[in-house]
């Protein structure tokens, strides 16, 4: 079985939102406030199919304090962002693209609740590129520049409306990807690449989607990445999927009928339908890897009219049906020895919506077109229809804008910024991949040891924070690392006097005499263990550095008290 895949990336940009100058990811509710949505016609004069299958449906919006009018969908856009602009021209040239000479804004239909004008505002910035990846090489399709959507609330059909307005980067690959681990490793290129240029890091601020097909089989996206380890078995398993479907021919269904009056139990209209020669096809829980559960797919499609999902054949009786029950739909239905049936409860008019996507689904043959959610277990299920392009249309609110007269410089990337830090390839790893190489740069330039300023941005600072929760400023940074400088405070005592500055505390600078104590401390030690040391020679250092520094650590620099140990030692033996 052959692969083709590609990718489709998100990124979202730090350089607050694209048509206003409001803030983001603000907290406090001001107001909520409900939209109805429902797809239209295009300028073609066709319905989107994934606008469609949405339905018609009311949202509830919660309002941050950030949010301006262009947001609520009650004045028009404004802008947009000079910054994402230049963001966007950036990655670009980093990757060789070819950037337009004039964008223009369109609207994308988008229905699902995440936008609340129903759609979302999209403009292409460049095409073509490519990138490097372990092993190989992709080339780009196009780079856009978009809004980012609602972010979902606590209940369905809520939304949060301060992530709404983002610039978000949306950059296409060509399907050239042959095996899951190529798709892994050019997804980590990818997201890499990206970080050369100002964008916003943390949990949600870069979504990856998979489009994978395999040989005799059709498109389908696959979205919600949360881990990116684990997207080379989410393909595999995605493969193995369309690979069973392959092969399914879609089924002839019978007239739908009401059954309620079969069902003892209250759960309002029960609508049911046969499906000619599928009796275990639609599959059990227990069902073995590589089987088709159709009754699973099904059941997605059916829920996107609003109900819980449906029972079929294969599983009833349960689930509160009876034996006599499930005899009695087959008579009903005259399924044959082969025959399969669904059952869906709801509302008369949901159920039957229901009931239609369930035989819109079961009439195709081999692997649909669709959208599909990654969960948790490394799998996927129905999210949407893959959208088409009846879905767009002008954005007559932005004029259009010029790029060629946009100067920008080409970042430098994430390889290029580590071989620049003067630390080991590890080290200078976390400091870039952090983010950390200016901060890292501008204390250098107080005290010049690389050494010292890595462990304080990569260790001290972090744990005071985490296990101290003590947040170091910059004047007190700068402060206990002038004294470091002046040898005024040891290098094992940056940490304490960072603690005593941030509390106000006068810090405590080196003892005059200090040398004195440590000799002295020093020499009692030694004729304490005045044997050991005898036998052990200068192999003693070791194990005697331990009770030394545990005494003046902070106070005395360790090479320092290394030095005098091995003087010591030496004049003992």
């Amino acid at each position: 079985m052959s692969l083709k895949a590609g990718l489709e990336v998100h990124q979202q940009l730090d350089c607050g939102k694209l048509f206003c100058k409001c803030s983001n990811l603000e907290t406090g509710n001001d107001n909520t406030f409900t939209r109805r949505l429902h797809a239209t016609s295009s300028e073609m004069g066709t319905i989107d199919a994934a606008a469609k299958a949405e339905g018609i449906r009311k949202f509830t919006y919660f309002n941050k304090s950030c949010n301006c009018l262009v947001y609520t969908d009650e004045e028009p856009p404004r802008g947009p962002n000079n910054d994402a602009i230049e963001i966007a021209l950036q990655f670009a040239k980093l990757t060789g693209s070819n950037i337009i000479e004039e964008i223009h804004f369109m609207r994308k239909v988008v229905v699902d609740g995440s936008n609340t004008s129903g759609f979302q505002r999209t403009a292409l910035v460049a095409t073509g590129g490519k990138i490097k990846y372990k092993n190989g090489t992709i080339e780009l399709d196009q780079i856009c520049l978009e809004e980012d959507s609602c972010r979902h609330g606590k209940n369905k059909d809520e939304y949060l409306l301060d992530r709404l307005g983002i610039p978000l980067l949306e950059i296409t690959t060509k399907p050239q990807l042959k095996t899951p681990e190529q798709v892994q490793n050019a997804a980590r290129a990818l997201g890499r690449l990206l970080r050369a240029c100002r964008v916003k890091r943390g949990l949600g601020t870069i979504r990856q989607d998979v489009n994978v097909s395999i040989d005799g089989g059709e498109r389908v996206e696959l979205k919600g990445f949360q881990d990116l380890s684990t997207m080379a078995k989410v393909v595999e398993n995605e493969m193995e999927r369309q690979n069973n479907l392959k092969s399914l021919k879609g089924c002839k269904v019978s007239e739908t009928i009401d059954v309620t009056k079969y069902i003892s139990k209250d759960r309002g209209s029960a609508l049911a339908c046969k499906l000619v020669d599928w009796k275990g096809k639609l599959g059990t829980k227990e069902s073995p890897k590589g089987h088709i559960r159709m009754g699973q797919e099904l059941s997605d499609y059916a829920k996107k009219a609003g109900v819980k999902g449906l029972m079929h054949s294969d599983e009833l009786p349960a689930y509160g049906i009876s034996s006599e029950e499930t005899k009695e739909l087959h008579k009903q239905l005259k399924c044959k020895k082969n025959d399969a049936f669904v059952l869906i409860f709801g509302k008369q008019d949901m159920a039957k919506d229901a009931m239609n996507r369930v035989i819109e689904r079961a009439s195709i043959n081999g692997v649909p077109k669709e959208v599909r959610r990654v969960t948790p277990e490394s799998g996927t299920r129905f999210l949407r229809p893959m959208p088409g392009a009846s879905r767009m249309y002008p954005e007559t609110d932005i004029p259009p804008m010029t790029l060629s007269k946009i100067d920008v410089e080409i970042p430098k990337t994430l390889d290029q910024r580590e071989t620049e830090v003067p630390l080991n390839d590890e080290e200078s790893k976390q400091i870039v991949s952090r983010n950390l190489d200016a901060k890292f740069y501008e204390l250098i330039g107080i005290y010049d040891n690389p050494k010292i300023i890595s462990r304080l941005l990569l260790h001290t600072l972090p744990n005071l924070e985490s296990e101290k929760n003590v947040i170091i400023g910059k004047e007190a940074i700068t402060q206990v690392l002038k004294l470091a400088k002046d040898d005024k405070i040891a290098k094992e005592g940056i940490e304490s006097a960072l603690l005593q500055a941030s509390k106000g505390k006068e810090i405590e600078l080196k003892n005059e005499n200090i040398e004195a104590e440590v000799r002295e401390f020093i020499s009692n030690l030694i004729n304490e263990k005045l044997d050991f040391v005898k036998e052990r020679g200068m192999g003693a250092i070791g194990p005697l550095m331990g009770p030394v520094m545990s005494e003046f650590r902070g106070k005395m620099d360790g090479s320092k008290i290394n030095e005098l140990l091995i003087k010591e030692i030496k004049e003992k033996i």
